[in-house]
């Protein structure tokens, strides 16, 4: 297993923080990267931190060795977040969550994320629980079900003919690992389709990902939550990976910029919404050319950052 982790756009994250940075919730402890940075430049400074995936924070503790006396650890996922931020009596000047597959779980082919090694299908963030593996979504689902989920969450034109393709093998054989699906994907997408530097398979598996762990679902509970636990002044940074996670989060923000439900032909406002704060960011912030050459992962992020009033 491979414990090598970069941050992305660590230094960002770290430009954004408050000047008055005392309480910090990292809501994707990860590596701990993020963490660490924002614990170095604010030495006063208190981290809550969660995870889902309990060897995330098995890994971060040992990074984080020197600040274990500021930082509370814990093994929870977006919706649980709400169950334990109210007894903490707190809100946060600064909350941070970099959302997605880490590093660390792409690298370890028995989680199965990647088809970069062979692995099983599995892709759960949270190995512990017991919901519906990648493993039983690609043989168990529905032509029309695994069509709505590439469609969905994939947005994989080819969606149909994939979906169909694996019904149709799975009769006479299981699909039981990550390259064993990955190398079928790539068999069914027309060469003509397929791009130089970008496995054909990609999409399919960004899709069971997002399935398997209710990560947009997760996502919108996060935006429920965290806008009820930022000081005054307090920002929220987020960093996403994908379109999906990043028109969620654009909308959301937007929306307690400008929480008027007002008809647009009204001359003042009648529904009593007040503004919870403003976009910092009005177009997302995205990883410089150097950043991207010293680490390719890193490519896709954009980070969006909302103050509160």
């Amino acid at each position: 297993m491979s414990l090598q982790h970069i941050p992305v756009l660590q230094q960002k994250i770290q430009d954004h923080a408050p000047h008055h940075t005392k309480k910090i919730l990292d809501c994707t402890l990860g590596a701990g990267g993020h963490s660490h940075a924002l614990l170095t430049r604010f030495d006063q400074a208190q981290v809550v931190a969660a995870d889902r995936d309990r060897i995330a924070l098995t890994t971060a503790q040992k990074k984080l060795h020197l600040h274990l006396s500021r930082i509370q650890l814990y093994h929870v996922s977006f919706s649980q977040l709400g169950s334990i931020l109210p007894d903490m009596g707190c809100k946060f000047d600064y909350i941070i969550a970099d959302i997605g597959v880490s590093s660390l779980q792409l690298d370890q082919r028995e989680r199965g994320f990647s088809f970069m090694q062979d692995g099983p299908l599995d892709m759960r963030m949270n190995p512990e629980i017991d919901c519906p593996t990648a493993d039983h979504w690609i043989n168990n689902a529905t032509q029309a079900e695994l069509t709505d989920i590439f469609q969905r969450y994939g947005e994989e034109r080819f969606a149909r003919k994939i979906a169909g393709g694996i019904v149709e093998k799975r009769q006479t054989e299981r699909f039981t690992s990550t390259q064993q699906l990955a190398e079928y994907v790539k068999s069914l997408i027309p060469r003509r389709f397929q791009r130089q530097g970008f496995h054909p398979a990609t999409l399919v598996f960004q899709a069971l990902r997002i399935a398997v762990n209710e990560e947009l679902e997760e996502l919108q509970t996060l935006l429920e939550t965290v806008i009820n636990y930022l000081n005054h002044q307090g920002r929220f940074a987020v960093i996403s990976f994908h379109s999906l996670e990043d028109r969620l989060i654009k909308h959301q923000f937007r929306q307690w910029e400008n929480p008027c439900t007002c008809p647009k032909d009204l001359p003042y406002c009648i529904c009593n919404s007040s503004p919870l704060g403003k976009q910092i960011t009005k177009r997302p912030i995205c990883p410089s050319a150097q950043e991207v050459k010293s680490n390719p992962r890193s490519r896709s992020a954009k980070l969006r950052i909302f103050e509160s009033y």
